[in-house]
């Protein structure tokens, strides 16, 4: 037997055990096909940036979280764009930003497939970006490169871009355009070597057992300690797996029945934009393509600087009524960009038919 299909059998055997976990973990039919649907998705985002787009020498953007793979609590009303880039090098990105709501840049150091964890080694948003006036700009990326406005800074171990773009309707609002390039001297050629091959198998399922744990590990915590609340919760912990340093994560779990209603009641903070959302067993948000999961500071119904929302299984006459599509538990977030102050929201359970009272 070769050692191309001994690596091969090794990568499916090391899969099995994810599928294993998966099982373990699940308290529900729900949970387990939604949790082998998870692990799907992730192999497919991770091969794709692996095989792809894993030249740091050629880099280009690819999106590891849109509407059919989903990884973290992602933004149903985010466009992400992630792309592998090498430190030695130097980059520039250009684009328009379109009708975007909010933009974040970051460079990250990637880990997932090692410990789970996305380390930020610098940030920039459109507040400290020169924009001309037909929304064009310019950003460089290099080692030292902290001086001027339109500049990220790379250390050693960064090997990662993500972008952020925040829409009101995503659907609806013209997409920004960016594209990145390495502007250094020399691009060297790329082949899919044994080496490499070898590599990048061991790379995508490593940050498929490392997406599944680390997310695991977050939902057992918001059981035990974010039932039915939107705390705010460790902002650093949240970082630490390539969380927005400009974002309030408040992470809660949701579990009650069918004939009752989670009220969610809060101010709203002085804030760029707000978003709450729901999410399956892990941490996915919900299919926000045909069903409302999810409200923003333009979507919502506001009484002045508040909100109530009313979260059912199945659609109700209520305002701000979104729903879990069926589903007894999952996991939520309530986002609070660029806040002044920290806002914890109320939440309680209340039957359906003792909402008026």
């Amino acid at each position: 037997m070769n050692s191309k299909i001994d690596e091969w059998y090794k990568f499916c055997d090391e899969l099995k055990e994810v599928g294993r976990i998966i099982s373990e973990t699940s308290d529900n039919t729900i949970d387990e096909n939604e949790g082998f649907r998870y692990v799907l998705r992730l192999l497919r985002l991770s091969t794709e940036m692996y095989f792809e787009h894993c030249n740091p020498e050629h880099s280009s953007f690819y999106c590891l979280s849109h509407e059919t793979g989903k990884i973290g609590a992602d933004n149903p009303d985010n466009h992400y764009l992630n792309a592998n880039i090498d430190s030695n090098n130097s980059y520039l990105i250009e684009g328009n930003i379109g009708g975007v709501e909010y933009l974040s840049i970051g460079v990250k150091e990637n880990r997932y497939s090692l410990d789970g964890t996305m380390v930020s080694h610098d940030e920039i948003d459109l507040e400290k970006i020169d924009i001309d006036q037909d929304g064009n700009f310019q950003v460089t990326l290099k080692r030292g490169n902290n001086q001027n406005k339109n500049s990220l800074n790379l250390e050693p171990a960064s090997n990662m871009i993500i972008v952020r773009q925040t829409y009101k309707n995503k659907t609806t609002d013209k997409k920004a355009v960016l594209q990145i390039k390495n502007t250094s001297s020399s691009c060297k050629s790329d082949i899919l070597s044994d080496k490499k091959f070898t590599e990048h198998l061991s790379q995508s399922l490593d940050f498929v057992k490392g997406t599944v744990n680390t997310f695991n590990e977050w939902v057992n915590i918001f059981k035990k300690d974010h039932m039915n609340a939107l705390p705010l919760g460790n902002q650093k912990f949240f970082q630490a797996a390539g969380g927005d340093p400009n974002i309030q994560y408040h992470h809660g779990y949701f579990k009650f029945n069918s004939d009752e209603c989670m009220v969610i009641q809060s101010k709203i903070p002085v804030c760029e934009y707000w978003n709450f959302q729901l999410e399956n067993n892990w941490m996915e948000s919900l299919d926000y393509r045909f069903y409302p999961i999810h409200l923003n500071s333009h979507t919502a119904d506001l009484d002045e600087n508040e909100f109530i929302i009313h979260v059912t299984h199945e659609p109700i006459d209520a305002k701000n009524n979104i729903i879990t599509c069926g589903r007894e538990n999952g996991a939520m977030l309530l986002r609070w960009i660029g806040a002044d102050e920290q806002t914890i929201p109320s939440v309680k359970i209340v039957k359906i038919d003792k909402l008026n009272d």
